[in-house]
């Protein structure tokens, strides 16, 4: 997934987004078990410099059991955040 497009974050927010994105991903997955995450990349969800706030998205491939049992990998997700004026991010719907 790295390879498939450049990273384009500074690597603290990177990082920060890799960890939050997979929390809050852990979390959107509490029904299912065997909840694994296989890759993830965090990259800009707007072109740099369009003036508007900082948004990014972090994507993820992984795999788990949903609430019937069935165990499927590969599995795509995303998840949206938005920066602060702090400089710290949050997620949005």
């Amino acid at each position: 997934m790295d390879k498939a497009s450049p990273r384009d974050l500074p690597p603290g927010d990177e990082a920060l987004l890799l960890q939050q994105g997979r929390e809050a991903w852990r979390a959107e997955t509490a029904r299912y078990t065997r909840v694994r995450i296989q890759a993830v990349t965090a990259r800009r969800d707007t072109p740099a410099g369009d003036g508007g706030p900082g948004r990014a998205v972090v994507r993820l491939v992984w795999a788990g059991a949903d609430p019937a049992g069935t165990f499927l990998d590969g599995r795509p997700g995303s998840v949206h955040f938005t920066k602060n004026g702090d400089g710290s991010w949050k997620q949005t719907l």
